[in-house]
């Protein structure tokens, strides 16, 4: 009994991350749990075990009287995620030797579905295959504890981006993953690993870039 319910906190857990990187669950939206149970045809046990699993990953919060929402991401937390995606990036890049060369075809395949994404202005699209092509090199490194490290940033960083990014920056991103691509495939590995840094911490001025964005509205608003 416990194992089907441990299951079904997974399946659920799973499925609420999902929802939110792609945007079905917006910033601050309440996670009801009743309404989930309904949904997935269960009872509340796994529901909560499930919410309260995202409560430690820090991707809902849970207050007195409030219940659980959809946790905010601020800049702040966007750019350190940020740094230190960049820094486990470029250490997979030296660590796949040529374990990335029998995937190098799908990696190229997701790098033009990034492409064909940032033409069609397509942010939640972009935003799902940018994680798939990530963590194609993420696995080729295999080393687990880096994986493991490099998961627990990823849903911060698409929930930002499917609701915050801006649809011009994604052109620049695409790219990038064909610079990647071709590096990987000369067999430059290391290069490779400072595209990928400096990719990722490309994200810090579309960060910096919002911030005063907003900045900017406020001050037209007032």
């Amino acid at each position: 009994m416990s194992g089907t319910r441990d299951c079904m906190s997974d399946k659920v857990r799973k499925a609420i991350i999902d929802r939110i990187c792609d945007g079905t669950y917006a910033p601050g939206e309440r996670l009801i749990e009743l309404q989930i149970a309904k949904e997935f045809e269960t009872s509340q046990a796994p529901i909560r075990e499930a919410l309260c699993k995202l409560e430690a990953m820090r991707i809902v919060e849970t207050e007195p009287y409030k219940g659980t929402r959809v946790r905010e991401i601020s800049l702040r937390e966007l750019a350190e995620c940020l740094r230190i995606r960049a820094v486990l990036e470029n250490l997979a890049a030296d660590l796949v030797e040529d374990r990335l060369l029998s995937r190098l075809p799908e990696l190229k395949h997701k790098a033009m579905l990034t492409v064909e994404a940032a033409r069609n202005r397509d942010l939640r699209q972009y935003s799902l295959i940018n994680m798939q092509f990530h963590r194609t090199i993420i696995e080729a490194s295999n080393n687990q504890s880096l994986l493991c490290m490099w998961d627990s940033l990823t849903p911060e960083v698409r929930m930002f981006a499917t609701v915050k990014a801006n649809a011009d920056n994604l052109n620049d991103g695409a790219n990038d993953h064909l610079e990647i691509v071709e590096a990987f495939a000369e067999g430059d590995n290391r290069f490779a690993g400072k595209l990928l840094k400096k990719h990722a911490e490309s994200g810090l001025w579309i960060a910096a870039e919002n911030k005063t964005n907003k900045v900017d509205e406020q001050y037209a608003n007032s």
